[in-house]
């Protein structure tokens, strides 16, 4: 079988690796000129480290990443509402870490660099096989599927719904050097808005915050100058992380509307089929479980078509289920808009611990 695999991101490097030993033809193709560092940090939950290990690359990814015990939810001014263990049963059967999202890129790219197309894309796709790339040349494949993130250029060439749904939430993520800390992953709960501590390495946090603003209001702002207004209330290690911040990332939170999964012979993995919001940190392991799924679909069956549809029906509900609760849970910091409802939440996360432990307890 010839397959096309479109993006060199996460999803499609994992598929690569999936696929590299099978008899199956496989082009990657990359629409940037290299790989250059993108993001800041990822979470891996202990899901996600799973898949990792099924692909082999677990000590790999282990040797460069930060393992986390705990996860705390605090108010805005540090104070503990809640904590949970990640040394417990169910969450302990592989570890929690953090790593930059670049250096997950580097073990997935070390056998597949040679392979990867760089500066090509798609220009058209006929007759449901046939596809024309920017360079001009022409092939024919059995399978494309589309790995090229949340605003997928096949989503948009191919399927009938490829906008996007805006959750009214701007975000922004940076780095920050702090020798020898002591950090545990942190949730910081303020009005509308939520700052994250995570730590990457022995002397590195990833730092992630966003607020609920319909009117994308902080776009008009630098960056820098955006996170000072809007965490201006918040406890002074906020405060000066935010001063410390260097290349920050910022954006808007959004999610793909389309429930299509694939079409004809193109099909959708990773982001660019649900972009799921980080709030319960899946989008990696959902982008992993795509990649076992898909590759499992298609050693199991002679026909496509037969694997298309057992991939979504393997997925669809695991997507759905996860796409909702990651909005359940961006609502809850939202109910802190107003006192009341800053009480309630709090009150909330008090009785039940961690809304994202709680969630991934259920998805292991």
């Amino acid at each position: 079988m010839k397959i096309l695999i479109v993006g060199a991101g996460i999803a499609g490097l994992s598929l690569w690796h999936k696929l590299k030993s099978s008899d199956h033809e496989i082009d990657i193709i990359e629409k940037a000129n290299e790989h250059a560092e993108k993001g800041a940090g990822i979470c891996l939950p202990a899901h996600a480290v799973r898949q990792l290990a099924n692909m082999g690359l677990k000590e790999q990814v282990l040797a460069c990443a930060r393992k986390v015990q705990e996860v705390r939810f605090e108010t805005s001014q540090r104070k503990l509402l809640a904590s949970a263990s990640l040394l417990e049963e169910p969450l302990n059967f592989q570890p929690f870490i953090a790593l930059r999202r670049s250096e997950l890129i580097d073990v997935l790219l070390e056998q597949a660099k040679t392979s990867v197309k760089y500066s090509t894309t798609v220009k058209d796709i006929s007759g449901n096989s046939s596809v024309t790339f920017n360079t001009g040349e022409v092939k024919t494949y059995d399978l494309i599927v589309a790995a090229d993130g949340i605003n997928s250029q096949i989503r948009h060439q191919v399927f009938e719904q490829p906008d996007l749904l805006d959750l009214s939430v701007t975000n922004w993520r940076f780095c920050i050097t702090s020798k020898n800390h002591e950090v545990q992953p942190s949730y910081l709960l303020g009005n509308n808005e939520v700052f994250m501590f995570y730590p990457i390495s022995n002397d590195e946090i990833y730092c992630y915050g966003q607020i609920s603003d319909p009117k994308k209001y902080w776009y008009n702002l630098d960056d820098k100058a955006a996170l000072q207004q809007v965490f201006a209330h918040y406890h002074e290690s906020v405060l000066q992380a935010i001063n410390d911040s260097q290349h920050i990332v910022a954006g808007r939170l959004k999610s793909v509307q389309s429930r299509e999964v694939y079409k004809n012979n193109c099909v959708l993995i990773g982001d660019a089929l649900h972009g799921c919001p980080p709030s319960l940190q899946q989008g990696v392991n959902m982008a992993l479980e795509d990649v076992a799924v898909l590759a499992n679909a298609l050693c199991k069956s002679q026909s496509i078509e037969d694997s298309l549809i057992e991939y979504k029906k393997l997925r669809l509900a695991r997507i759905d289920w996860v796409i909702k609760e990651s909005n359940k849970t961006i609502k809850l910091a939202e109910l802190g808009k107003y006192k009341v409802g800053r009480f309630i939440r709090n009150a909330i996360v008090k009785l039940t611990g961690p809304t994202n432990v709680q969630a991934w307890k259920k998805l292991i």
